[in-house]
């Protein structure tokens, strides 16, 4: 029980700090999935930790590459952010994988649209590339970090298999 209070700690701390910074979300996410393998009972397949672990890897891996400009800027990152943890939420409701994760990735999407979509999103251009390159750097983060949370939670209220 304790292990299951600390994993759901974990997975609403990666929440909250998808607000302030994806690629630590992404990494917080994971570990809290990696705690629910500790859980008496839950199991999760080695496949979904090689996956979501290769996900976080990738998204660690472009916070790095990325400019400066680009991984610091805090543009609609609440739009993003909200958006995709809203898709998860949906996708976790329709109790699939593929749900969790398109639920993400359309949320993070029409977040950022939304966002370019108000007066100080203007600055996005959408639709131009240079929304999209945004989009790709923010979302991306956002939609591993949401689904590995989903996922994650699904383990725990339902005892999916993983």
């Amino acid at each position: 029980m304790t292990i299951a209070i600390f994993t759901i700690i974990i997975l609403v701390a990666a929440a909250a700090l998808s607000f302030v910074n994806g690629t630590y979300a992404a990494v917080a996410a994971f570990f809290g999935l990696c705690c629910t393998g500790l859980i008496p009972g839950e199991t999760i397949s080695m496949t979904s930790y090689i996956f979501w672990g290769t996900a976080m890897i990738i998204v660690v891996a472009l916070g790095f590459i990325l400019p400066q400009e680009v991984s610091r800027s805090r543009l609609g990152i609440p739009y993003i952010c909200g958006a995709s943890l809203a898709g998860m939420l949906v996708g976790l409701a329709l109790s699939s994988h593929a749900a969790i994760i398109t639920g993400a990735f359309a949320g993070a999407a029409l977040g950022g649209i939304a966002y370019a979509r108000t007066p100080a999103g203007k600055v996005l251009e959408f639709p131009t590339s240079r929304f999209l390159n945004y989009l790709c750097a923010k979302g991306l983060p956002a939609t591993v970090t949401m689904s590995i949370i989903g996922t994650a939670a699904g383990i725990l209220m339902a005892g999916w298999p993983g």
